[in-house]
């Protein structure tokens, strides 16, 4: 694992060094998420469509509500976020 730096701007901006954003396949437009954890930020790349839809679809048939419609009221509700986050 190699060390890389990059300075913080006056906007807090940084740059991925591009050796970085080459090996991960990050491209312009990319949606980064930023995490702290014991001290660090960790850096990831936000999910895919396919593959968040992949999950949801495991997560569904896991409680036996996949193929089931759902009223618009029940689409979202925090105890199905949370089993998203969390599973």
């Amino acid at each position: 694992m190699t060390t890389m730096y990059a300075t913080v701007t006056s906007k807090g901006q940084v740059t991925l060094p591009a050796a970085l954003r080459g090996r991960l396949g990050i491209l312009a437009g990319a949606v980064i998420g930023f995490r702290e954890e014991d001290g660090q930020v960790i850096l990831e790349t936000a999910p895919s469509l396919d593959q968040v839809s992949a999950r949801l679809e495991r997560i569904t048939r896991k409680n036996g509500t996949w193929g089931t419609q759902v009223g618009a009221a029940d689409a979202w509700p925090a105890a199905a976020a949370e089993r998203y986050v969390n599973a």
